[in-house]
């Protein structure tokens, strides 16, 4: 594999970890600003909608533009909204700020994909988006918790300078290392085709309701973890660091669980651990015994990101391997479906945090994760084939 997809790969752990670290500073960030933490977590959400609906049409409207230029330029943009966030006098600003670093963030994704694709030959292609994508698993192992305990040392604004200094970084990264590569045809007609497909909607929902579950709980777990450990910066932190280890061993791991069982059932088993952990954690902030649940957190949190990492990696399989002649699209479809899971899960959390308390919001999470074992349907690309059935062409796009 050409090693300079490596290069794509460090652009996604920044962004990936801009994305993540916001969770650990987000009480430091409320108080300074003089908000609750439930109003400072829709920081999250615009974050996520930008990305989700302007990001799209963002891209065709800057088709022309060379990937390497584009790539580049989104670092840098990236890079200087985070400058602006650490510098941010209030929510407003802050919030400003987080939808110029979407903006960034979307216009990076999409590109660095098709990059990977073109910098590989099509037999290397499942293990180019597993690395391009490893990025994001890595910053949620030492990216985030590393901007948490920097936030914690330093405030919550050196912890976004961190996070531009790593953009800086990509786009140096880019510029000196990346070759020029052919861009990639629109496909915006492709994506209203994909979107009349039954199998389509289905896995475009179980995406939706994946990362409506896992960030309604991620986006608020300092207040929780709080609640039901009494950890504070640095105990988070670790637990940030043991979430996102369960997420990077299941990345290694599950496209060998693909290999021996149908997706849906590994898709359904997610689903049902996750549910089953979110029960735990409730009763745990419901009843918060610290000797306690200060040492099961950490096996708890660490098998959520394995089960949620399971469940991502397997919905991207899902959408690629029903439309394998549109895989740019329907992988573009899915990543929308994604961030607007992300917003919808950051809005929900914050009004189950504000109505019900800490104990809320698991709770919350748990009833999505389990309403979106319904969607695990259609998952094969036959126009007859079932949930419980894949293909071939579902595993070759598995993570090796």
């Amino acid at each position: 594999m050409n090693p300079r997809i490596y290069l794509l790969a460090l652009g996604t752990f920044t962004v990936g970890t801009e994305g993540y670290v916001i969770a650990g500073v987000l009480p430091d960030v409320a108080h300074d600003l003089h908000t609750s933490v439930a109003v400072g977590g829709q920081l999250v959400t615009v974050f996520a909608l930008v990305y989700a609906l302007a990001g799209p049409p963002l891209i065709g409207l800057l088709q022309g533009v060379r990937p390497k230029r584009l790539l580049i330029g989104a670092a840098l943009a990236f890079a200087a909204a985070n400058l602006v966030a650490a510098a941010a006098p209030d929510v407003a600003a802050l919030a400003g700020a987080r939808v110029l670093a979407a903006v960034g963030a979307a216009l990076f994704a999409a590109p660095a994909a098709a990059t990977a694709a073109a910098l590989c030959g099509p037999g290397e292609l499942p293990r180019a988006i597993a690395v391009t994508a490893g990025g994001n698993a890595i910053a949620l192992t030492l990216g985030a918790p590393i901007g948490t305990v920097v936030g914690a040392a330093l405030g919550w604004r050196a912890a976004f300078c961190f996070v531009a200094g790593l953009g800086l970084l990509t786009a140096a990264a880019v510029a000196l290392g990346l070759p020029e590569v052919p861009g990639s045809p629109a496909g915006g007609a492709g994506r209203l085709g994909l979107l009349r497909r039954p199998p389509i909607r289905w896995g475009l929902a179980g995406t939706l309701g994946l990362f409506l579950a896992a960030y309604a709980l991620y986006t608020y777990l300092a207040p929780v973890a709080r609640r039901a450990t009494g950890f504070g910066g640095d105990g988070l932190a670790a637990l940030m660091i043991v979430f996102g280890a369960g997420g990077f061993l299941a990345g290694r791991l599950i496209h060998a669980v693909l290999a021996r069982r149908s997706l849906a059932v590994v898709l359904r088993t997610a689903l049902l651990v996750i549910a089953g952990l979110l029960a735990a954690l409730t009763l745990a902030t419901l009843v918060p015994r610290p000797a306690v649940t200060g040492v099961i957190a950490f096996p708890l949190l660490f098998a959520f990101g394995a089960a949620w990492w399971s469940g991502g990696i397997g919905q991207q399989t899902r959408l690629a391997a029903l439309a394998p002649q549109q895989r740019t699209q329907a992988l573009g479809l899915h990543f929308s479906a994604q961030y607007l899971g992300v917003a919808i899960g950051g809005a929900a959390g914050g009004l189950a945090l504000s109505l019900g308390g800490p104990a809320a919001v698991p709770a919350l999470a748990g009833v999505v994760a389990l309403a979106t074992i319904l969607t695990v349907r259609q998952v094969s690309p036959g126009p007859t084939a079932g949930a419980g059935s894949v293909v071939p062409p579902q595993r070759t796009t598995a993570t090796r």
